[in-house]
């Protein structure tokens, strides 16, 4: 994978996330403005012009102003029509966010493997069920710390136990191993 748009990536969701806990934006925030989401998401290797002009995308937000107050509006894509018995939904969103593909047959394994792993749980190293060596909700293995402490500047404990950069490391395992013809699912052992 080029370094340069995994720190791109990582940066601009860090980012995200940092804006959305300080300005405290909740459900009961007027939307202003939802962009239209594609229905697939086709994966590829980027030019350094697109990996800008994404980042510039994810980086932009709607703003009103008036003489005293500011609000910034962030809005959830649509997800995908599933079906209803299909496990975990309530992550699908925080994974389409962070480069999941929405479409019903990748969120449809994406449930079995968080069901299998954690049934929708979080379980981080502070979690009575943790077993010492997986994290987080799609239990990322600790043979990859260096990558995940590299990738996000911080403990892996730390890093793993936030269930955004948990299900982001784990769309990039599955599309590193997805774009060279493998199976993505290789490591949670689903193909």
């Amino acid at each position: 994978m080029n370094l340069k748009r995994l720190a791109i990536i990582t940066i601009t969701t860090y980012a995200l996330c940092a804006l959305w806990a300080i300005t405290g934006v909740q459900d009961t925030a007027e939307i202003l403005y939802a962009p239209p989401v594609p229905q697939t998401v086709s994966l590829g290797m980027l030019t350094p012009q697109q990996l800008e002009d994404r980042a510039k995308a994810l980086l932009a937000t709607t703003t009103t102003s008036t003489t005293t107050t500011t609000t910034t509006v962030l809005k959830s894509p649509r997800i995908a029509d599933v079906p209803a018995e299909t496990k975990c939904q309530e992550w699908f969103p925080t994974a389409i966010s962070v480069g999941w593909p929405n479409n019903p047959e990748t969120l449809e394994k994406l449930g079995r493997l968080l069901w299998k792993e954690t049934r929708c749980l979080n379980v981080s190293y502070t979690h009575p069920q943790f077993n010492g060596h997986d994290h987080g909700v799609a239990q990322i293995n600790q043979v990859h710390r260096k990558y995940v402490e590299q990738l996000f500047a911080m403990p892996m404990e730390e890093s793993m136990s936030d269930p955004t950069l948990n299900l982001r490391f784990a769309f990039l395992l599955y599309s590193d191993i997805a774009e060279t013809g493998g199976c993505g699912w290789k490591p949670w052992r689903l193909c």
